[in-house]
């Protein structure tokens, strides 16, 4: 993280919500915790559900004689019952949830909570970070929603289990998100539709194309791609403007003769004059 974003993080002493929720179809959460700077190594068995999530720094987990290395991001996990220990080398920023020792059995029956594999890898912190915010701004504003804070909890430790299921793509698929993008420049681009193609919600898929291509857009990138195109096919063939425009997918050619002029400044005629090999 940034230091602006690490800055952010506080601890919270902790607290109960029972008295401010109405529904329990997720298990409740019953302290929340924010650690800019965890020094302090922990050696405890616990009678609680725990997850904490390390946004900064490195360190150890020891769980059952065997040593796992800890690199931020990640996820720990801790359960009812067992002896552990872990600890930063010096210092990490860790968020951590606590559940009651009676909802383990309901983690368990998710497939979120692994106990055989207590140290997890995020692929995406950048929604992790976009959830921690949101909670930790919603938790500066009392009195509290035990049930918003219940959701926001459950969708961070569903965030590495997404992760996990390689349910967040890798580049690969890239250059079939900008094909999608270039196959719409003639018509009106549904990015709902683009992101259930690629089986991810339309703000994950803001993050990932953000990851490749900055701070440019899906409308931009399809009007580079338009104007590349069309000019090209001005400058280089004898094709009518109005066949152009069917090329390219418009069924309008005086909507295609409209966009030219407003992104490049001069009509379809002009430049042709202007630019022809």
């Amino acid at each position: 993280m940034d230091k602006s974003v690490k800055n952010m993080f506080k601890h919270f002493t902790a607290f109960t919500l029972e008295s401010n929720r109405k529904f329990s179809m997720l298990p409740h959460v019953a302290h929340v915790g924010f650690l800019p700077a965890k020094r302090e190594r922990v050696e405890k068995t616990f009678d609680s559900c725990n997850f904490s999530f390390i946004l900064q720094g490195t360190g150890e987990y020891l769980f059952r004689g065997r040593r796992y290395e800890v690199h931020a991001p990640c996820m720990l996990i801790q359960w009812p019952g067992e002896p552990m220990s872990y600890g930063a080398d010096g210092s990490w920023c860790e968020m951590y949830f606590i559940y009651p020792e009676e909802t383990f059995a309901v983690w368990k029956q998710t497939g979120l909570f692994t106990p055989d594999d207590p140290v997890r890898k995020m692929y995406n912190p950048a929604g992790v970070i976009e959830r921690t915010l949101e909670l930790y701004h919603l938790l500066q504003h009392p009195p509290w929603s035990g049930d918003r804070i219940d959701s926001l909890c459950y969708d961070l430790v569903l965030e590495t289990w997404l992760d996990e299921q390689k349910t967040i793509i890798d580049s690969t698929h890239i250059p079939a998100i900008r094909k999608r993008l270039e196959e719409s420049i003639g018509r009106d681009m549904d990015c709902n539709e683009l992101a259930r193609e690629f089986n991810m919600s339309l703000s994950s898929l803001r993050r990932y194309w953000r990851k490749y291509h900055g701070d440019e857009t899906f409308a931009e990138y399809r009007n580079h791609c338009f104007l590349q195109q069309s000019c090209r096919l001005l400058a280089e063939t004898g094709l009518a403007v109005k066949e152009i425009a069917g090329k390219m997918n418009f069924a309008d050619p005086f909507y295609f003769s409209r966009k030219f002029t407003q992104l490049a400044g001069i009509t379809p005629v002009e430049y042709r004059k202007k630019y022809r090999r």
